[in-house]
Parts: structure tokens; sequence; C-alpha cells
């Protein structure tokens, strides 16, 4: 309702409602999800006695309100995948594909589906890659080589998600730098990123090749997709395309802002999605609806943790820039003389370094975009913010082992955390961080940012 109307009263009924909804979640949170809720009740305590404007904390609210929205409607997608058979048949084709095409695959599959149902298409193909390990063939490799296997699989999935924050619209990156700085646009650093994906999927290619080298001369199972399978991908692909389009298309055509044509669209397609995949089974179109609508009310109790930190970053995004003396900030940045080519790099590393520390990038970047947008410094535009932030986030989201995708592909193949990220995936995340910085220097001398 929020979308259409702008009432102060239906705000705080909603950020009461919210509150409420996290106090009686709280046993979810982990250390990551505690960061930024604690961060965010710090940031409002100050401000109840720092004189900051009620607008501005009405303004924190709205944002707060907006992001834990997203998140949950965003899982609509999820539940209506779960009732659709092209989306198991599309896991069980990637899965199934020869050493010699796996990593691409997979890649490209866990990019796709991280797009259409974030998490659970994460969770499907790490779980699918985890049962491939059961199969006869896999049982009667050594363990060197099944450990081997696993990690190249887990990689290369874990790789294609971390892609989704470099440009996808639906992504939590993209929203919350759109949302926390009002003057950036998606076409101001989308293309780019969307380009920049495919440099990152060559080298993570090439790493994963040097990975397998010294296993190529061995006479290992050839394995191969189930027959028909195949269209299962295609259909996926299908519906990134066509979601992603619409909602392009319904912020072009209406007033509408890109996230109010997301919140709106993204459930009015989970529910018609659903709807079609109910044709011609038990119960009908009005039944797959019901049970697609059940799965998201079911699932919504458990993802305190996700949506208390989109909260805290939508509230902290708003209100700590008012708390900060941005004039005092721009006249000692002037000082010490720091430009672009320190300030631009030095927001991915921060990004980073607070990963390490628990501190979610939802929340990093909401708040160096807003505070970095408000100091006007001479070259750094929104744009270069905008590429800075997801250059450290599309980096750090493979590899501390605090942020939730580490996290959650260890709970699924039971491997530490830390061994996932930092040591696993460390060389790879390197090496992109690398490749950001090099194009996007160049593209700074050449004045083109």
């Amino acid at each position: 309702m929020l979308v259409f109307v702008d009432v102060a009263w239906l705000t705080l009924v909603g950020a009461t409602a919210l509150t409420l909804y996290l106090v009686l979640g709280w046993r979810q949170f982990g250390f990551g999800a505690w960061v930024p809720i604690l961060l965010a009740l710090g940031v409002l305590t100050v401000s109840l006695f720092g004189g900051v404007p009620g607008t501005v904390l009405m303004d924190g609210f709205g944002r707060m309100l907006f992001l834990a929205a997203l998140i949950a409607l965003l899982g609509t997608l999820r539940s209506a995948a779960a009732l659709a058979r092209e989306v198991s048949q599309a896991g069980a084709y990637l899965t199934g594909q020869p050493a010699s095409r796996r990593y691409l695959a997979l890649t490209f599959g866990g990019h796709l589906f991280g797009v259409l149902i974030n998490f659970g298409g994460l969770a499907l193909l790490l779980d699918m890659a985890m049962r491939s390990m059961d199969t006869d063939d896999n049982r009667r490799m050594s363990a060197e080589i099944r450990e081997v296997k696993l990690k190249r699989m887990t990689l290369a999935i874990v790789r294609g998600f971390s892609l989704i924050s470099l440009w996808s619209p639906l992504g939590f990156a993209t929203n919350a730098l759109l949302i926390s700085m009002p003057g950036l646009t998606y076409l101001d650093f989308g293309p780019f990123g969307f380009a920049m994906s495919f440099v990152f999927v060559a080298i993570g290619w090439a790493v994963d090749r040097i990975e397998g080298r010294r296993f190529r001369g061995k006479a290992l199972p050839r394995a191969a997709p189930p027959p028909g399978s195949a269209l299962g991908a295609v259909l996926v692909v299908g519906h990134v395309v066509l979601v992603g389009g619409l909602v392009f298309l319904l912020h072009g055509l209406s007033p509408l802002g890109f996230q109010q044509a997301l919140i709106l669209l993204v459930p009015a397609y989970a529910l018609l999605w659903s709807a079609v995949v109910g044709m011609g089974r038990p119960g009908g179109p009005t039944g797959a609806v019901v049970a697609a609508v059940r799965g998201a009310w079911v699932r919504l109790p458990d993802m305190g943790a996700e949506i208390g930190v989109f909260a805290a970053a939508g509230f902290a995004s708003v209100v700590l820039p008012a708390l900060i003396p941005v004039d005092a900030l721009r006249s000692l940045i002037a000082e010490l003389a720091l430009g672009p080519a320190i300030l631009a790099p030095g927001l991915s590393v921060a990004i980073i370094g607070l990963a390490f520390i628990g501190v979610n990038p939802i929340v990093t970047s909401s708040v160096l975009g807003a505070i970095a947008s408000q100091l006007n410094v001479p070259g750094l535009g929104d744009p270069l913010i905008a590429l800075a932030i997801i250059g450290g986030w599309g980096t750090v989201i493979g590899l501390s082992p605090f942020i939730t995708t580490v996290i959650f592909c260890s709970a699924i193949i039971r491997r530490p955390a830390a061994r996932i990220g930092p040591i696993w995936n460390g060389p790879y995340c390197l090496a992109i961080f690398l490749a950001w910085w090099v194009v996007l220097g160049v593209l700074m001398a050449a004045g083109v940012l």
C-alpha cells in the first residue's frame, strides 16, 4: 500500500509490525544478523537524542519497510519454482554435465537460478551436486578425487551465484544501491556489471581448469544429463528474461520507480507461473496458486535473519548520514587531497574488510553509498561509487566466512565456511578484484568515469 500512498501513520504501523516480527524471530539471528541489527538500534538511539528531524526518521522507517518487503516478496518466486518441473529438470541438466562442460554449466546455472529464485536456486543446485556424489560411479572414485570434484562443483555454483551482485535487477546489491542513492539509475552501472560478469566467468573457468589439470589423464566416469532435461534449462532462462523484461517494461510505461515496479510485478509473476504450472494437475491452477502462497507464508517465519539484515540496512542508510557531519568529512577529504583514485578503491576495500568482521554488504553498501554520494567529491560521481561498491560486494560474497552465501553453502555440503570461502575461493576472488579495478582504472584514466 505504501507504494501508492505516503501516510505517516501507516508507516508507523508497518514499522511496529516489522519490529514485532523481528522480536519474535530473534532466535534465528546469527552473528551476521546481530551486527547490522544492533547497529541500526544504536543509530536509532543516538538519533533520538541527537536532534535528528522526525522526517528523516520517518524516511528511515519507510526504507526499512520497503527493503524488508522486497526480500519477503522475492521469496514468492521460490515458492512458484518449487512447483515447476522445469526447475528440477534444469538442475539435473546442469549437475549432470561431463567435466569438460560442467564448470560453465554450473556457473551459468548458479547465476540464472540465483537471479530467479535467489537462495532457493543456490540451495537446489548445491543439493543436487551433493546428491550426485552418491552415485555408484562417484563412490568408486578415490576420496581425494571425490573431494576435488565436490569442491569444483561447489565453487562453480557459488561463483555463478555471486555474479548476481554485479548487475541483476532482482539482486540485493542493485536494489540496495538504487534505494540509497536516489540520483543513480540502473543504466549507470548495470550494463558494465553485466559485461564484467563474463570476464569473471572466464577467470573462474581458467582457475577451475588449473585445479582439474592433474586429473585429466585418469579414466574417470563420464557424466551425462538425463534425457529431455535440456528443455528445463531453456525454460528457466526464459523465466529469467521474461520477469526481468516485465519489470523494466512496467517501470518504463508507468510512473512507478524501479523498485516499486519490482515489488509489484514479482509476486504477480509468481502467482501467474504457479497457475500455469497447475494446469493439468490435480487441483488445477487454483490449487497450485494456493500451494505457492502457502509455501511463501510458511517460509516467512524462517526468514527473520534475512529480513532483519535488510530492514537494518534500510534504516541505517537513511539515518546514519544525518548523524555524520558530511561538511566536516568533505573538508577533511579535501585537506588530505583524497581523490577518486583513492576513495573509490577504498569503498571496495571497506566493503570487503567489514564483511570479514560480520557486517553484511547490504548494510555497508547502503550506508557508504549514501554518504559517498553526499560528499560531492569532484570526479567521484554516483556511477563510480556504485561500481566501486558492487566490485567489493561481488568479490566478498563468496569469500568471507560470515557472508550468508558461504554459510548457506557450508550447511549444505557439510564443509567449514572458512575452508569454502578464504581457502577454496580466495585465489579466484583476488583475481576478479584485481581485474575489476584494472578495467575501472583504465576507464577512470580515460575520463569515461
